[in-house]
């Protein structure tokens, strides 16, 4: 836990300076969006523990996230804490990623699969939304870290 909070912190401030849907340099950077069993392992301002189920290349795969419920839906919702890569989180109902309803939770953004933890991978709307992207809750250009097999 120490080593990704550093990890969040020196990211944050090197490639946050200047960018549209970064926090700015006074704003602390909180690990939020670690895997979790119960939200008594998550850091304070994490209310959650969010079960997610999500189905990928014909298998389902299972995880749980610290993160807390959000109000603002999109990608970069001020409402969601600034994830490792430098941009605040993405606020989109639990039952995108297998969540049990449609509660608005934050969601970890991410570029690449490397940019999640352990045990999650970088999907867009194309990867979480096979049937169609028209009934997709996700923003056509977001990605997040869901239940994977990296």
């Amino acid at each position: 836990m120490v080593v990704r909070a550093l990890v969040i912190a020196i990211a944050s401030a090197s490639m946050c300076a200047g960018t549209a849907g970064c926090a700015d340099e006074r704003t602390a950077i909180i690990p939020v969006y670690d895997a979790c069993f119960t939200v008594d392992e998550c850091v304070e301002t994490a209310t959650l523990c969010e079960e997610l189920a999500v189905d990928f290349a014909g298998f389902t795969y299972f995880n749980s996230i610290c993160t807390l419920a959000c109000e603002a839906q999109g990608s970069v919702s001020p409402d969601c804490p600034i994830a490792w890569v430098g941009r605040f989180g993405s606020c989109y109902p639990s039952s995108l990623a297998g969540g049990v309803d449609d509660t608005l939770i934050c969601y970890e953004p991410c570029d690449f699969d490397q940019d999640c933890q352990s045990g999650f991978r970088c999907l867009g709307p194309e990867g979480l939304c096979p049937a169609g992207l028209a009934s997709c809750a996700l923003d056509e250009r977001d990605a997040i870290c869901v239940p994977g097999p990296y």
